[in-house]
């Protein structure tokens, strides 16, 4: 009688050993299935910032691109253009230079933007692509650029401290653009280039530019 019940309970212990070890592994399991995703998961979180690096170090080809514009001919001679201009409280379209600043990528004024400072309009490929089509956007490396200059100014015309911001370097008459009576100083004008790259990363990069004496 007491070697049956000894069998009986050597029984209840294997049987309560392969019970925990059948749960052992299981956690282990679940375990092992974890660190596989959390190792993924890394993986492609890593990747995602390099693409996103890539794409922010390509924004200098969109801003080169940018330089190229404001050096031209057509730059000088249309941005301070007002033929046709409605007061600044309209939108521009009627101004008789408009489609010469659309070629450029440039726009006279400071235009809408979001909470960040993004103008609205390079948000939108579409509505960008519609206004801006003279200039394709600059393609390095999977990743794409475009561009949108604005001048730091409240009205069209002539730029003048009351209405934009203006640099502190003057291209004549001296140092400071204040120094001697009759001095002028440059606009400062905001580049925004937007890169839309691999795995459908998107990054603005802003630079406020001016052009300086030599």
């Amino acid at each position: 009688m007491s070697s049956n019940k000894q069998h009986l309970s050597y029984g209840r212990q294997r049987g309560v050993v392969l019970a925990v070890v059948l749960v052992v592994l299981v956690v282990m399991m679940l375990g092992s299935v974890s660190l596989l995703n959390s190792v993924d998961t890394s993986a492609l979180l890593s990747g995602n910032i390099g693409f996103k690096r890539d794409s922010i170090n390509s924004a200098g080809g969109g801003l080169n691109k940018a330089f190229e514009a404001m050096k031209s001919a057509s730059f000088q001679k249309y941005q301070d253009s007002v033929a046709g201009c409605p007061p600044p409280a309209g939108t521009g379209a009627a101004c008789t230079a408009a489609s010469e600043w659309a070629k450029l990528n440039f726009y006279p004024r400071v235009l809408e933007t979001d909470e960040n400072g993004i103008p609205l309009i390079i948000k939108s490929k579409t509505q960008f692509d519609a206004k801006f089509n003279k200039i394709a956007p600059v393609k390095v490396n999977g990743n794409e650029m475009r561009f949108l200059i604005e001048r730091m100014c409240e009205t069209y015309g002539p730029s003048s401290k009351v209405t934009c911001v203006l640099s502190t370097d003057s291209p004549l008459g001296g140092d400071k653009w204040a120094d001697k009576p009759g001095s002028t100083a440059s606009p400062v004008y905001r580049v925004t280039v937007r890169t839309d790259g691999v795995r459908n990363s998107q990054t603005y990069v802003q630079w406020n530019v001016t052009f300086l004496g030599e």
